[in-house]
């Protein structure tokens, strides 16, 4: 039996569609103080990083960052990171 749809292809590619602007990307990737509060609760720098990453991945709906997958090219270097 197939599968129904609840959503279009273009309202998914709508609801699951990365920011494209500066200002999007601003609003959606910048951490609150209670993110803060919890990235910094991790253990090392690679863990906190790595949380912050999730985190962010975990914003969008559908879009996580696969055990194989880089993060984002514009992930500061691990040692460049200050949270």
């Amino acid at each position: 039996m197939p599968r129904r749809s609840i959503l279009s292809a273009a309202e998914r590619e709508s609801l699951l569609a990365l920011p494209d602007t500066k200002d999007e990307l601003i609003r959606h990737y910048t951490f609150s103080e209670s993110d803060l509060s919890i990235i910094r609760q991790r253990r090392g720098p690679a863990n906190r990083l790595g949380f912050a990453v999730q985190l962010c991945y975990l914003r969008f709906p559908g879009v996580i960052l696969g055990a194989d997958e880089p993060p984002l090219g514009s992930v500061p270097a691990e040692g460049e990171m200050t949270p």
